[in-house]
């Protein structure tokens, strides 16, 4: 049995690592698609590249949230599985890594306040706010819970 814990325990770890890359990707490319709409250059092939690369790393993030979702179901079904693998360490590991997005996106939107409101930095599209905090929260929640979990 210890080694089936091992496998399902090494799965979820690589399913979380995945999930961060899709993060990572979207995030970046969700930057630079977002600063070419801002400087007014959105034709051509790299506009057209960067959506490419979005709606790939939307179908790399899908992938891996159901096989993630999938796994911890089958964990949560096997009561063998459920008592190795979701013990009082994995569930302090996910009260620690809530706290950590809570506070990573407090200190996000801090940022946002002070760049648009006391700067005065003009928004030209509040959507760029609302997934940035959608991608902080979701990513620094998974990043917190794959650090600890190591």
């Amino acid at each position: 049995m210890s080694s089936t814990i091992e496998i399902y325990d090494r799965k979820r770890k690589e399913f979380r690592g995945g999930l961060l890359l899709g993060y990572l990707a979207f995030f970046v490319v969700f930057i630079a698609r977002n600063a070419l709409k801002i400087a007014g250059t959105q034709a051509g092939t790299l506009w057209t590249a960067l959506h490419v690369i979005m709606a790939l790393s939307l179908l790399w993030l899908l992938y891996f949230s159901i096989r993630l979702f999938k796994v911890q179901r089958e964990i949560g079904r096997d009561p063998l599985l459920k008592e190795a693998l979701n013990n009082e360490l994995d569930r302090l590991n996910e009260l620690k890594a809530w706290k950590i997005a809570f506070y990573s996106l407090i200190i996000f939107n801090l940022i946002a306040v002070y760049l648009f409101h006391i700067l005065a930095v003009p928004l030209k599209e509040p959507i760029i706010l609302i997934v940035s905090n959608l991608l902080v929260g979701t990513g620094s929640f998974d990043l917190a819970r794959y650090f600890l979990d190591r």
